[in-house]
């Protein structure tokens, strides 16, 4: 029927964006594909003195903080349209599998060092990004349990 395949299009676009959003949401934040590179001077506007681990933290707080708005934005938006956020999830997961997968393709052991290095810690970090999205989708659920949605104009011309 009409009614699926629209419900149908409009779930995978918006799962394909929350993919797009956080990787680049992830890759925009900085050289993350090498650590020694990745510039902590952000950090020092949170801490006076030199403590790695309070730095690392403010890091990775960094790092997540964007990862959370895009799930917690997906989730209002399932919510309001009516689709279960597992069924969300489980499309990201599918779509973040295929992803890995290239990246899988894509690691190289001839080349420089840094080529190297790159294609493998690109092939760990979509790795992980699986995983991450486990806890930052059980969060935004958990952060949006009490919110009410109603139902835009869009919902009553369907």
């Amino acid at each position: 029927c009409g009614f699926c395949n629209h419900l149908c299009g409009m779930f995978s676009c918006d799962s394909l964006a929350q993919v797009l959003y956080c990787y680049v949401a992830f890759f925009g934040t900085g050289n993350i594909a090498s650590i020694s590179s990745f510039d902590i001077s952000s950090t020092y506007r949170f801490t006076t003195v030199f403590a790695p681990f309070l730095m690392g933290a403010i890091m990775l707080l960094k790092l997540l903080i964007p990862f959370g708005l895009c799930c917690c934005a997906l989730v209002v938006i399932n919510r309001s349209v009516g689709i279960q956020d597992t069924a969300s999830f489980l499309l990201v997961s599918a779509i973040s599998d295929l992803l890995t997968i290239n990246f899988f393709f894509l690691v190289t052991d001839s080349g420089s060092w840094k080529d190297i290095g790159e294609s493998l810690s690109h092939f760990a970090i979509a790795n992980l990004y699986i995983v991450t999205q486990l806890g930052l989708f059980c969060a935004a659920a958990f952060l949006l349990h009490g919110t009410v949605y109603e139902g835009g104009p869009h919902l009553k011309s369907l």
